[in-house]
């Protein structure tokens, strides 16, 4: 009887070591974004209570930066300084035409106060 639990144990590791590692019993790594995205699956997001754009410097921020992957970072900072205005719960963004009264536009953006959202962009001419 002794033996035969030998011979399956010796049979058991021959066989492991001839299929190189033993993939039935590795993991596979996850990558960090993949298990991210899997952990936030079902979780409840933050609802600030004046929005994601609460005020003007966030909206000129997310503004500018949207504008600039737009229209190239070169246009958008010639445009500055940009100022933002709220009307109801959007915001509008602008930058500032230089020299004043030249021919021309800047970029114009409304942005969501609530949830950050691009409603609407255009560079002017």
């Amino acid at each position: 009887m002794r033996t035969v639990g030998a011979g399956f144990l010796v049979l058991l590791i021959g066989c492991l070591l001839v299929s190189g590692t033993p993939q039935g019993l590795q993991q596979q790594r996850m990558d960090e974004w993949k298990a991210l995205e899997v952990s936030l699956r079902g979780a409840k997001s933050i609802h600030p209570k004046n929005g994601f754009v609460p005020d003007e410097t966030t909206a000129v921020r997310i503004g500018q930066a949207a504008a600039a992957a737009q229209y190239g970072e070169k246009t958008i900072v010639e445009e500055k300084p940009f100022h933002a205005r709220l009307y109801g719960d959007t915001w509008i963004v602008k930058g500032t035409l230089h020299p004043q009264g030249v021919l021309g536009g800047t970029a114009v953006i409304k942005l969501n106060k609530t949830d950050g959202r691009i409603l609407f962009m255009m560079h002017q001419e």
